[in-house]
């Protein structure tokens, strides 16, 4: 009879503890971003190195930077070639409108950035647009793909953005230095008004003098030919009139006196 087998003690199944509990990984479904489109990328990408970037204006896909050798009188290349951006910028503290052209490189770390301040300093030639810079001349070769590809003018489109954002910029320049001298005048004109009149017209010397010699005059007629009453003549000219020839006498005298200690007589 073969041997009967022992039975194992069961064991009962342990439980998980409930920092086992919490830290058991949960089944979320976490929705994905949604795309972003290429202008936004764009942005995103020129924005961490230009922090004023307002919009992106326009973009060219290839577009490589020359510059003028006035020595060697020929065009040469400077290295910096990649996806060329005419952007607005935020504006000037006094609120002039602001834009640059972009070439972000492809072959360095060394971007090409130019403010565009006027069409005058701009020209279109082929196959370069032509930018004047404070000390250099720049010249942008940008591809374009023979007709009837639809990039075929992809340059004469490029510059003429450029030359048009260049003068929004010049209009914008003008008219901020127009109120700003409009202001100044205003301020000027307004500090000499106050000035020349505090406390109303001024009299001129000739105006002072004229109208004080009238009132002299005047007083001179009235006191001797006016029929008025003789209340209304001054004290001293009334007390001469009622005073008799001695007073009038001793009055001489007392001139005579005071004219002869004056010139030193006495």
């Amino acid at each position: 009879m073969a041997p009967r087998a022992k039975a194992r003690p069961s064991h009962p199944q342990p439980q998980p503890s409930d920092y086992e509990t919490d830290a058991a990984p949960a089944t979320v479904d976490v929705p994905l971003p949604p795309p972003r489109s290429n202008e936004e990328l764009n942005f995103a990408v020129l924005s961490r190195v230009y922090p004023q970037l307002v919009a992106i204006e326009h973009v060219t896909p290839y577009a490589a930077l020359y510059t003028f050798n006035l020595d060697a009188q020929q065009w040469e290349k400077v290295g910096v070639e990649g996806t060329l951006f005419v952007c607005q910028l935020a504006p000037s503290p006094i609120g002039v409108e602001r834009y640059c052209v972009i070439i972000y490189n492809r072959r360095g770390l060394d971007n090409f950035y130019l403010d565009l301040t006027s069409s005058d300093d701009m020209e279109i030639t082929d196959p370069y647009v032509i930018l004047q810079g404070d000390e250099v001349v720049y010249g942008i070769w940008i591809f374009a793909d023979p007709p009837p590809a639809s990039t075929a003018h992809c340059r004469v489109e490029t510059a003429n953005k450029m030359m048009e954002i260049a003068d929004r910029a010049k209009a914008s320049r003008e008219a901020k230095e127009r109120e700003h001298k409009h202001d100044i005048r205003e301020a000027t004109e307004h500090v000499e008004a106050a000035s020349s009149a505090p406390m109303g017209r001024q009299l001129s010397l000739r105006e002072l003098f004229g109208q004080q010699r009238e009132q002299d005059a005047g007083f001179s007629v009235h006191n001797h030919h006016s029929q008025l009453p003789l209340q209304q003549y001054p004290q001293q000219v009334y007390a001469m009139q009622n005073s008799g020839p001695a007073q009038q006498d001793v009055l001489g005298q007392l001139f005579m006196k005071a004219k002869q200690d004056y010139n030193g007589f006495s």
